[in-house]
């Protein structure tokens, strides 16, 4: 008695129907954003970063300080790419410490809470995707 080929057909649904949507059900569907710090003023200021393991950027440092930070610089209207976020930043915050100089003035982010601080908001609260830090 062999079977039909409607009937083994019918089986083979049965059992992929499940399983994609199980594959469906347990996929990750938290999205992917690009985070990054843009120059928006007429000067160049540099950025001195402690980084960590979340870090990753396409820009060569341009020196290192005296405390070990690296020292990248962003010229008038430049931005670059410091690291990627799945959906919220809290975990993949991509430097410990951040300072940006912009000719004699310094600001200082020494942990993830003054850090967060300085990303970009949206005007109903919370940070905006994609996630960046604008020097205005």
């Amino acid at each position: 008695m062999n079977p039909s080929k409607e009937s083994v057909k019918a089986k083979q649904k049965a059992v992929m129907l499940p399983m994609l949507f199980s594959a469906l059900l347990f996929s990750a569907c938290d999205p992917y954003y690009r985070i990054t710090v843009a120059n928006k003023t007429s000067d160049t200021v540099k950025l001195l970063v402690k980084e960590n393991i979340h870090f990753n950027t396409d820009k060569s440092i341009s020196g290192v300080t005296a405390n070990r930070l690296d020292v990248y610089e962003l010229a008038p209207a430049e931005w670059m790419r410091v690291g990627y976020a799945i959906a919220e930043i809290d975990n993949d915050l991509p430097f410990d410490t951040l300072k940006i100089v912009r000719n004699a003035d310094t600001l200082t982010a020494d942990n993830a809470a003054e850090i967060k601080r300085l990303f970009d908001k949206r005007i109903i609260g919370g940070l905006k995707k994609p996630y960046n830090i604008s020097i205005k």
